[in-house]
């Protein structure tokens, strides 16, 4: 094979991208930073609006890796650096002495989620009953630390009355993520159903701005969360404060009624909201691409040529562009391997387009 493609990031875009490849006889190398393959879906019992396991999956493209003719996975391993020219790029991998020769690269670094101590009107990492959506989404999984069950951090005991509050870290100057993070609404739903279904007289209120559902079945799961009886306050919260008992009390306004409001709770998710990879800078720097005013990686169109990088020869998949479904990121991986297809066709092997 004289053509290899260099995918950074073993998420689920990544190994899609890796899979969409190889069906088509392009080699890759899929080089991902930690232990295993995944990401972050490994990591979920249950995706939105399925429910079906994102753990199983990973297993499933894991399995379609393992078999596939043409794919290259180095797991804990890290790019140092990339020289070069589209088609014939050089790349330097940490901890290795050898010299990675790729035709084209490809970015899937994912994202982070924000830190919801930077909003320090919500007490997390200060008040012990509140939580983020992501220590929420651990305490729901049968195999996480609680066995699936839903409970304090300071006392254990299984909380009755549950808030989740939307849009932490996202649509928001203060804290530098103006954008929507697209997934949270969603990601919460998902949670609040989940809780009524394990625990059906447990009081769960969501507090947000706007619901965004927009995707394929993401509006039905939102009305099915309202027909069990999760209940949606639109305002934003204000502050929340704990009292003796480890309970918290949240401040807000229902701006529907246009008056405030206040409520105490057994525990509290914050729905935090998502920011770009840590190493994207760094990343863009190293590859010659560019990122834009939100810090995800900028496309050449993104109307025309939304996996295109900045840099003819560099793609971009999955959330690496912004925050996205695993439907979407799934589906980014097939389009990915289109557009290098194309790219390779299109250049000879000293990287000079054909006439």
């Amino acid at each position: 094979m004289k053509e290899n493609v260099l995918i950074l990031g073993g998420g689920v875009a990544g190994m899609q991208t890796a899979l969409a490849l190889s069906n088509i006889g392009i080699a890759s190398t899929l080089i991902e930073k930690e232990p295993q393959l995944g990401g972050r879906v490994r990591n979920y019992e249950k995706l939105f609006p399925s429910f079906e396991s994102g753990r199983r999956l990973v297993e499933t493209l894991e399995q379609q890796l393992l078999t596939a003719s043409f794919v290259d996975v180095r797991l804990q391993t890290k790019v140092a650096c990339v020289d070069g020219q589209p088609a014939h790029f050089n790349v330097w991998v940490e901890n290795h002495r050898d010299v990675l020769q790729a035709n084209a690269l490809v970015v899937a670094t994912g994202f982070e989620p924000f830190d919801c101590s930077l909003q320090e009107e919500y007490g997390y990492g200060i008040y012990r009953n509140v939580i983020s959506a992501t220590e929420l989404e651990r305490f729901l999984d049968s195999s996480g630390p609680t066995a699936g069950e839903v409970r304090r951090p300071s006392d254990g005991g299984i909380p009755e009355t549950i808030a989740i509050v939307f849009c932490v870290g996202s649509r928001s100057d203060r804290v530098g993520s103006k954008y929507c993070s697209r997934i949270c609404c969603s990601f919460s739903t998902k949670h609040a159903i989940e809780i009524k279904e394990k625990y059906p007289q447990a009081k769960v209120t969501c507090f947000y701005i706007d619901i965004r559902t927009y995707g394929r079945g993401f509006e039905e799961m939102y009305r099915r969360a309202q027909e069990m009886g999760v209940t949606y306050i639109r305002g934003r919260v204000s502050e929340c404060s704990e009292l003796l008992n480890g309970d918290i009390t949240i401040r807000a306004e229902n701006t529907f009624l246009g008056r405030p409001l206040q409520g105490v709770f057994n525990l509290v998710s914050l729905s935090h909201g998502m920011r770009p990879s840590k190493d994207a800078s760094h990343i863009a720097g190293m590859l010659g691409i560019a990122v834009a005013e939100d810090g995800f990686f900028q496309t050449r169109d993104m109307h025309l040529y939304p996996n295109d990088a900045t840099r003819d020869g560099v793609f971009l998949a999955g959330s690496a562009t912004g925050l996205k479904p695993v439907p979407d990121c799934i589906a980014d991986g097939n389009s990915v391997a289109a557009r290098v297809h194309e790219f390779l066709r299109r250049m000879d092997i000293k990287g000079d387009e054909h006439a």
